[in-house]
């Protein structure tokens, strides 16, 4: 057995107090608000290091995203493990999961706020990858090929539709989808 890495465990907890702290931040001030050194102050990393660590605001802000991005997919992963029998059910759980966490998602709430900062609502929403494409990879992934990729692209658009655009509550966005699930062919 060896030894963890006590570097590499240091490093992590660093970039986690920098995340904590970059939300914190665009949740009070907004992305314009996100500064190398605002995220410094707050989180007590110094300011070299955080460009060492994550490099430019933007990349910052990409880091974010992934993060919170990660966060919603351990929703979808524990909905899928809840059924492990039944895709389809397993995907109605994970939906839900997904759908009550992002009513809390402090993140999230500061991208989808009134007057919310452009520049963070593009790097969520313009960017491909960001969300979308990681959201799809993960769960084709999770799924190991069991059903379609249209299947899997079909759901992940209509939940974060239903996050960035909530027109009715968990339960009925649930419904939606769930109909939607088992009449895919």
């Amino acid at each position: 057995m060896s030894a963890p890495d006590f570097y590499a465990e240091m490093r992590a907890l660093r970039l986690e107090r920098v995340l904590d702290a970059s939300v914190e931040i665009i949740t009070e001030q907004g992305w314009d608000g996100l500064s190398m050194t605002a995220v410094a102050k707050r989180s007590g990393v110094p300011r070299q290091s955080l460009y060492k660590e994550v490099g430019t605001r933007e990349e910052l802000g990409s880091a974010v995203v992934h993060r919170e991005v990660e966060r919603f997919l351990e929703r979808v992963r524990t909905g899928l493990a809840e059924h492990p029998d039944d895709f389809e059910n397993g995907v109605s759980a994970a939906v839900r999961n997904v759908l009550e966490h992002g009513r809390s998602n402090a993140a999230l709430a500061a991208v989808l706020r009134p007057g919310h900062d452009s520049g963070l609502l593009a790097l969520v929403t313009v960017t491909p990858d960001a969300v979308l494409g990681q959201a799809t990879s993960a769960l084709e992934s999770l799924l190991d090929g069991a059903v379609s990729e249209a299947l899997v692209d079909t759901v992940v658009r209509l939940t974060l539709s239903h996050l960035v655009q909530p027109t009715v509550d968990v339960d009925e966005a649930v419904r939606r989808i769930d109909r939607v699930v088992r009449g895919f062919d």
